[in-house]
């Protein structure tokens, strides 16, 4: 399945980046869990969140991430 980041927002206009995804990513079991996010070819580590749903994921990160594909890796 591919995640579409579909909004960003920067709640404190530094590297610091919530990116709202098109569908929600669940883990449903241990194989199911990750590490890291590979965006545009490159490897971001996430930042923790409580009560999104599985909807938002953050990095730290400069640029625009609308549009592009997540992929969730070990």
């Amino acid at each position: 399945m591919n995640f579409v980041i579909v909004e960003q927002w920067r709640p404190n206009n530094d590297e610091l980046c919530i990116l709202y995804l098109n569908e929600a990513k669940t883990v449903t079991s241990p194989t199911d869990d990750y590490r890291n996010y590979r965006i545009d070819g490159k490897i971001y580590k996430p930042i923790p969140m409580s009560h999104t749903g599985g909807k938002c994921i953050a990095v730290r990160g400069e640029g625009n991430f609308v549009g592009k594909e997540v992929e969730f890796i070990n």
